[in-house]
């Protein structure tokens, strides 16, 4: 019976360790605000890739511009830009 006290008294201890953790790292260890952040991150990611699929990666050395290794530029505009030239 002792083991067991003290086998919850440590999942204890863990459980609040873990929670202090999340709340000095993320500022919060309330299970529906931390799941409400990460859908908000999700959604920011997916918005993010969706932008990203009208551009694409040319070298920088294509385009003068300094301290920059790569850009990127609407795949419309660049259509456009070598139409005209």
């Amino acid at each position: 019976m002792e083991e067991l006290i003290e086998s919850f008294e440590n999942q204890l201890i863990f459980l609040y360790d873990e929670k202090l953790n999340l709340e000095n790292s993320i500022g919060t260890s309330d299970p529906k605000e931390l799941v409400s952040i990460f859908k908000n991150l999700e959604r920011e990611l997916e918005y993010l890739y969706r932008v990203k699929e009208h551009y694409i990666k040319i070298p920088a050395k294509e385009i003068k511009i300094r301290d920059i290794q790569n850009v990127f530029i609407d795949k419309m505009k660049l259509r456009e830009g070598k139409q005209n030239v």
